[in-house]
């Protein structure tokens, strides 16, 4: 261990035990040097370190302030077991009301949406490299690109997977437009109309509409909201009935923001090996880590080829520029051919702007402050839940990404305080859009990222009231 990362341990230790609180400030970097005997550049490492883990907090010209609670995360929704019950109610209106075109108050405070706020994105910097392209390429950026796409992203992306234990070969890759796209042709590769696959539950909407278009049948598994997939009923189901694809988001995932340990992703592959299933492996919010490393994902596991590993930028870095890729393990000849049938080609001028912005350390800059944004919005949107939402509430503590789950007492319906809430200028999912059965009706999905704001603050306040208010008059 560092000199810097034992200095950060004992100030870890310090905050945790309460020595520092929650809003305190931490001893000046020049009184730590003083103190601790160390250089001042040690001491801005330890900082950076408990930064980047969201335990402190820089304030411009102030010094670091503590943003650890202790009480954050102990009350943690437990095991969700899928109902036999199907749905009352087709989830698309849920999900038109929510994402669909339609007036509303404004100025509105939109919880629901599935991305970081554009304060939060190196836009002046993208332009900069979009013009810059534009004025490199060659008049071939204006064909069709290989099949498998764009050469430098492919290159920019394997060298990523090399620094966190998952080397891959460009030839291992093939780019799509969005990590959607990705699992649609994963999907459309290795399954056919009829067949089921397997879920989480709550699982993203988006994966139960795709899957529905493709005339798939959905299996939800029961899934902890700390740990993920109940790795017992997933070999039970495997063995029992013919599953044609298993669907997994690995890390900080979408709705509950888990991330699964490394034993389970290692235990998921080796099941799905041992019944020859494909696995298909979302890693869409991997990148957007709170530790001090980025954790690894099941494809790290695979010696036969049997994960489809999708991930794009999508919730990083330009959602509109349709950037993602698959690494589709021995499904490559299937998921090319499926490619070459549905779209024939990616997008040549995003992908290779995306390609430009990854080379030479810029995303890597990028995520290093977009982790430290969002791990602060997290524990501020914790401190307003625990203040202002009812008292028996629920919440989900992810380790990354930016989406939080958040359990309420069983008498709300979610689904049914949507307008009341959108009559105040506030959106949010309703926990009823994450399954196909009758259930999660008293859960939401939050986003905190947001911009933290008067407003922000404001909305989640008056949200947790009238959460209160329901409550009241039953």
């Amino acid at each position: 261990m560092n000199l810097y990362e034992k200095l950060a341990a004992e100030l870890e230790k310090q905050i945790k035990s309460e020595t520092y609180r929650f809003g305190e400030k931490l001893p000046s970097v020049r009184e730590l040097h003083r103190s601790a005997g160390m250089s001042i550049s040690t001491i801005l490492q330890s900082l950076y370190l408990l930064e980047a883990k969201g335990l402190v907090e820089a304030q411009p010209k102030r010094g670091y302030y503590v943003t650890y609670h202790p009480n954050q995360g102990k009350k943690t929704p437990v095991v969700y077991h899928p109902t036999q019950k199907e749905g009352t109610g087709d989830i698309e209106d849920l999900i038109q009301q929510v994402y669909g075109a339609h007036d509303e108050p404004s100025p509105t405070v939109n919880f629901a949406i599935g991305v970081p706020s554009t304060n939060m994105l190196p836009i002046a910097r993208l332009k900069k490299i979009v013009r810059e392209t534009m004025l490199d390429l060659t008049d071939a950026c204006v064909q069709y690109e290989p099949i498998t796409g764009n050469d430098y992203l492919r290159r920019q992306v394997a060298q990523r997977t090399s620094l966190w234990h998952h080397a891959l070969s460009p030839d291992d890759l093939v780019t799509t437009s969005g990590c959607m796209n990705a699992l649609a042709l994963a999907l459309m590769s290795i399954t056919k109309k009829g067949d089921r696959i397997l879920t989480e539950s709550p699982v993203y909407f988006g994966t139960l509409q795709l899957a529905q278009s493709l005339g798939l049948e959905v299996v939800e598994m029961p899934t902890h909201g700390e740990h993920g997939l109940d790795m017992e009923e997933v070999k039970k189901t495997l063995k029992q009935t013919a599953i044609a694809a298993v669907i997994v988001v690995s890390n900080f995932s979408n709705p509950l923001g888990y991330s699964m340990s490394s034993q389970c992703k290692r235990a998921l592959v080796n099941i799905c090996t041992t019944h020859q299933v494909p696995l298909v492996e979302e890693d869409l919010y991997g990148d957007v880590y709170f530790g001090t490393e980025r954790p690894l994902s099941c494809k790290s596991f695979d010696r036969e080829g049997i994960v489809l590993w999708c991930s794009a930028v999508s919730k990083t870095l330009a959602p509109g520029y349709r950037v993602g890729w698959i690494a589709p393990g021995k499904y490559r000849d299937k998921v090319l051919k499926t490619k070459l049938y549905h779209q024939v080609s990616s997008p040549s001028l995003s992908h290779e702007v995306v390609a430009r912005f990854m080379d030479k350390g810029r995303y890597e800059n990028h995520l290093r402050q977009l982790r430290v944004t969002l791990h602060h919005n997290l524990l501020k949107y914790l401190k307003i839940i625990q203040e202002y939402f009812p008292e028996n509430t629920k919440t989900t503590f992810p380790n990354g990404g930016f989406l939080l789950w958040v359990e309420l007492d069983p008498r709300i319906d979610t689904s049914l305080l949507y307008q009341p809430a959108l009559t105040l200028g506030i959106k949010y999912a309703p926990g009823r859009m994450f399954t196909l059965r009758d259930q999660y009706k008293n859960c939401l999905r939050l986003s905190f990222g947001l911009d933290w704001n008067e407003q922000t603050a404001t909305a989640l306040t008056k949200l947790g009231l009238l959460l209160q208010h329901q409550l009241v008059n039953y």
